[in-house]
Order: structure tokens, then C-alpha cells, then sequence
């Protein structure tokens, strides 16, 4: 029939040539990235080793500077302890014991000085009857003459040396009379020069920046690029989370920071509970990623050409096999269709797997991890503290701690294991009441029984919210008295949360305003999901936290005002910076 119309088939079929050579093409393409991802994730593996070698080098370099700056401190405490033992000292022979101190053999640059209760009595600096300075003469004297009759034995901060004019650091013993009282102390002098040569017995890097600072964060010694000298800084981000050590606390770790100058850096560090000094080691960024930059610079080039090759032989095998595949289009189309339905739901199974594993982490090892600081800090306050005891302790709740926000990190949402059999009456109930036994607080609980009636994820919601608050509650607000109230009323759920402790208004900031941690940022997120919103009063009388969420008794939440305003009671009031978090 030559009525000048195109056959259907004949249409169909010059249609289907360009869908197939798309799909033949992107069959290509897809065949070639895969290729590409299989090749990039080798060498980005072998790159992510060398990070962690560099990282781990980084490290392990703190560390031995700390040990060594130990071991010195170590050598000259025996030192001084034969010192004391000299029978010139013991009878009072301060000329004698004087000839003593100049023949001992001490580190280089170092000296030796004996001092009373006030001044010194003899400097190997200087001949013996010189003039000498008073201990008034020397900033902080009275805190340092305390720390040497509390401890015994004391390692100063960085300070300067009068008589030499250099930043140096004093060791010193406490020296006793026949009575058992204090009447001296024997020190040894430390310069700067003597711990650079510990320094420099770690090699590191060109661009590595390695130094000593004292209990204060205040630089002893510290070298960067070649200039070594006191007036380096140490990172400020490292000071504050070092600001709560304790004394005797030996602390080993890495972040990540800007420095002085501006540019980020990888910090290793070793805080000595010893010395109360804590060495750091100090990488750029550009360093550290350096392997893994490499590695995708590398990848471009072959990347690219091999995108180029696989997209020419799509080209050429398309117009080859159109013809042949023409007919298993249509199957391969349906085939298709069904792996991806497949595929789709294979990842909704797997991502509702995920979510199942997190919240049983979160409501089970979180709670059990809480529980167990808890417990730790009942037994510091039943049992005799040594100072190993409390060392022990403090680092036992650190590693608590840490634990605890690693896996908060990791388990946002919340499924408690009871709160599906039980209710949300009993699962708040039972949490606030045990909460209250661990902690020692006086709890009044006030739970209705409509709050079952509420949609199983937001029951899920207000049982975190209230955690995230009794947890603050023990932790910052130092309170003898907490009271979680529940009510369903106007449409809407509203849980309070109040306490009596000392409020969360900041003392260094006009304003008043404070710091909030992410524990509160976190509750708001949960209450917005249902259209809630997160109300915090504070004063020197205490803390009351108001969530409130719009409820329909259809069973579903409502859109509502998403918002959190912070209200304080006094304008005058004042806070000690605590973090709520």
C-alpha cells in the first residue's frame, strides 16, 4: 500500500535505535565507572594506610617526647633525693654542702639552689654569700611553696630566671627538720636549652611543629621549623578540652584544630599526670591528607581517558548490535524494571535493619554506659581514694565518657526495648525512678495514662527528650530535687522537666547567654519532627524544660510552632560557664 504512511512497525522500530544505543552507551559507562570506583577504592584504601602512618607516627612521637621529659624529671628527683641525705645539709653546714652542690654533675645548663622558708640560701650560679633573691621576688611563690609542702615533690610551670634571664622550668624536693616540719626546699634549675635537647631527640618532618607545655598550657620550649623557643602557642581548641584534666591524670589523644596561624592542623599530645606538663606534636592538614590527594590526582588523568575509550566503544558496539538486540529490548526493559523494584526494596529492608541496630545501641549499651559512670562515681565516694585510686577513676570516667559520645554519634534515633511492650507511662516511670536511685535525687514522677494513646515514634521522642534531661540534670546542674510531669490537654502533649540546682546563665558573657551542647539541639530536632517545640527557663533557683507537641486523637501529630527560646528569670543572675549539653 504506497498511500505515503509509514508503516507502525517500521516507526517502532526507528524509535527503539536511539533508546538502544543510550542503553548501550550508559551499559558502557556504568561498566567503566565501576572499573573506575574498583581502581579509586584501592588506592584510596593504600592512601588511607599512609594517613594512618602518618597519623599514628605523629603519635607515637608525643609520646616519647612525654617519656622523655619523664625520664629527665625522674633522674633529677634522685638526684636531689641523694642530695638531701648529704651529711653537710643534715648538720648545717650550708658552706660545705654549698662545695657540695658546685661538684655535682648536673644536666647541661642546669644549676642547683637551696632555699628556706624565705629566700634562697645558696645558687650554684653564684659564689657562695652572694646576695640571693627572696622568694617574694618570684610571682606565684606562695602557690608554689604550697604545692612542694602538699606533694613533697613539685614540677614548676615555665617561669623566668632572674639571675640568668631565661625561661626556665625548677624542679625542687622538700627538705624537712628534726621537728618533721617543712624548713626548705632543694631545687634544680631546667633551662629551656637543656629540654630542647630532649626535643630534638625526635626527628620529625619538615613542617611538624613538636613542643612542651606546662600545667598552664603555657609554651616551655617548642620548635617549628627550625625556630625553637618559648613563644609558640599551644592550640587553643587542645587547652580547653584539657582545662578539666585532673592533676594526676595522664591523657593521650588527637583532634583536629586551626592553629596560631591559621591553618589546620592534626594535633597528637600526652598530658604526664607525672609532671602535669603535656607534649604535642603538630601535622598540617595538607600533610596528613597528602596520600589521599596524591591518590586522586592520580585517578583523574587514567579516569578520564578510560570514560573517553568506554564511551567510543558504546558508541561502535551500539550501531553493531542494534539490530540483533532489538527484539530483547522489550525483556531486557522488564527485566530491568524488576531489579530495580527488587533493589529498592532490599534497601529499605537494609535501612531499616540499620535503624533497628542503632536504636538497640543507643537505649541498650548508651543506658548501661551511663549506668556504669554513675556506679563509678558512687563507689570513688565509698571506697578509701588513693591518688593511684583516683588516677584510676578519672581515667576509668573518661574512657566512660568517650564511649558514651561515640556511640551517641552513631545512634541518633531511639527505640527503647520496652517502651512497645510497656507504654510510655511505665518506660518514663521505671527510667526516671532508677535514674533518681543511681544519682541520689529526690524525684517526683507524674505520668498520665493517655500518653500510651500517643503515635509509638513520638512516644519514642518525649522518652529521649526526658532522658537527655535527667542526664543534664545529674551532670551539670548539681541539684538535690528533679520533677518529670506529663499532661495531655488544648490539643497538645507538654512534658515539664524542673530541678532546683544552680541554673546554666553564663558569667563571661553580658548578655547572658550560654553555650548549648548538642543534647539540646538534639531534642529540639526530635520535637520539630512533630511539629513541637522546646521551652528552657533558667535561673540561680533551677532549670525547668517545657517540650510541647500538638496531638490530634486521630493518633497523628499536627504541624505546630518550631522554635526553642531560652528565658531567664533574672537579669542579674550568673552563671560558672557549665556546658548544657
Amino acid at each position: 500500500m504506497s498511500n505515503g504512511t509509514v508503516p507502525v512497525v517500521a516507526r517502532s522500530l526507528s524509535g527503539m535505535q536511539p533508546r538502544l544505543r543510550r542503553r548501550i552507551a550508559l551499559t558502557f559507562m556504568a561498566t567503566t565507572i565501576a572499573a573506575c570506583l574498583v581502581a579509586a577504592a584501592l588506592l584510596l584504601s593504600r592512601a588511607a594506610e599512609e594517613r594512618h602512618t602518618i597519623d599514628h607516627r605523629a603519635l607515637e612521637a608525643a609520646k616519647a617526647l612525654s617519656f622523655g621529659f619523664d625520664q629527665e624529671v625522674a633522674a633529677v628527683n634522685y638526684l636531689l633525693k641523694g642530695l638531701s641525705k648529704s651529711p653537710a645539709l643534715l648538720s648545717g653546714d650550708v658552706k660545705a654542702f654549698y662545695d657540695q652542690l658546685k661538684a655535682t654533675p648536673v644536666p647541661e645548663g642546669s644549676w642547683l639552689v637551696l632555699n628556706d622558708l624565705e629566700r634562697q640560701v645558696a645558687n650554684t650560679l653564684r659564689p657562695y654569700g652572694s646576695p640571693l633573691p627572696r622568694h617574694v621576688d618570684f610571682p606565684n611563690y606562695r602557690e608554689a611553696l604550697e604545692r612542694i609542702r602538699d606533694r613533697r615533690w613539685a614540677v614548676s610551670g615555665r617561669m623566668l630566671a632572674p639571675l640568668k634571664g631565661s625561661i626556665v622550668v625548677a624542679l625542687s624536693l622538700r627538705l624537712d627538720g628534726p621537728d618533721g616540719l617543712m624548713d626548705g626546699h632543694l631545687t634544680i634549675i631546667l633551662t629551656e636549652v637543656r629540654l630542647g635537647t630532649i626535643l630534638d631527640d625526635q626527628t620529625l618532618p619538615a613542617g611538624w611543629v613538636k613542643g612542651l607545655y606546662d600545667r598552664k598550657f603555657q609554651p616551655i620550649v617548642a620548635d617549628r621549623d627550625g625556630h625553637k623557643g618559648s613563644d609558640l602557642p599551644v592550640p587553643a581548641a587542645l587547652a580547653s578540652r584539657l582545662a578539666e584534666a585532673g592533676p594526676d591524670s595522664t591523657i593521650t589523644g588527637t583532634m583536629e584544630t586551626i592553629d596560631d596561624r591559621g591553618i589546620p592542623v592534626f594535633v597528637t599530645y600526652r598530658h604526664s599526670g607525672a609532671t602535669n606538663w603535656t607534649s604535642v606534636v603538630t601535622v598540617p592538614l595538607t600533610d596528613l591528607n597528602a596520600p589521599v590527594s596524591a591518590a586522586l590526582w592520580r585517578m583523574a588523568g587514567p579516569a578520564s581517558l578510560l570514560l573517553l575509550a568506554g564511551g567510543i566503544a558504546a558508541w561502535l558496539t551500539a550501531r553493531q548490535v542494534e539490530q540483533p538486540l532489538r527484539t530483547l529490548s522489550d525483556q531486557v526493559t522488564g527485566a530491568k524494571k524488576q531489579v530495580n523494584e527488587l533493589s529498592g526494596q532490599l534497601l529499605a529492608l537494609q535501612e531499616e535493619e540499620r535503624q533497628r541496630i542503632a536504636r538497640e545501641l543507643h537505649d541498650s549499651t548508651a543506658q548501661h554506659l551511663v549506668a556504669a559512670n554513675l556506679g563509678l562515681a558512687g563507689l570513688e565516694r565509698t571506697v578509701v581514694v588513693t591518688p593511684e585510686a583516683r588516677s584510676a577513676f578519672a581515667e576509668i570516667e573518661n574512657l566512660l565518657n568517650e564511649a558514651l559520645r561515640e556511640l551517641r554519634i552513631f545512634t541518633y534515633l531511639l527505640h527503647p526495648p520496652n517502651l512497645a511492650k510497656d507504654g510510655l507511662q511505665a518506660t518514663l516511670r521505671d527510667f526516671a525512678e532508677g535514674f533518681a536511685g543511681r544519682t541520689g535525687l529526690v524525684a517526683r514522677i507524674r505520668i498520665p495514662e493517655e500518653v500510651d494513646e500517643l503515635p509509638l515514634e513520638l512516644q519514642r521522642a518525649i522518652l529521649r527528650v526526658v532522658q537527655e534531661a535527667l542526664t543534664n540534670v545529674h551532670r551539670h546542674a548539681d541539684a538535690s530535687h528533679v520533677s518529670v510531669k506529663a499532661r495531655i490537654t488544648s490539643g497538645r502533649v507538654i512534658v515539664r522537666i524542673r530541678d532546683d540546682g544552680h541554673g546554666m546563665v553564663r558569667r563571661d558573657r553580658p548578655d547572658g547567654s550560654l553555650r548549648l551542647g548538642v543534647g539540646v539541639a538534639g531534642m529540639q530536632a526530635r520535637l520539630e519532627q512533630f511539629g513541637g517545640s522546646l521551652r528552657i527557663r533558667t535561673s540561680w533557683s533551677g532549670t525547668s524544660l517545657l517540650a510541647m507537641v500538638p496531638f490530634l486523637r486521630t493518633g497523628r501529630a499536627r504541624p505546630g510552632p518550631r522554635r526553642m527560646r531560652m528565658v531567664w528569670l533574672s537579669d542579674q543572675a550568673e552563671a560558672d560557664g557549665e556546658t548544657l549539653s
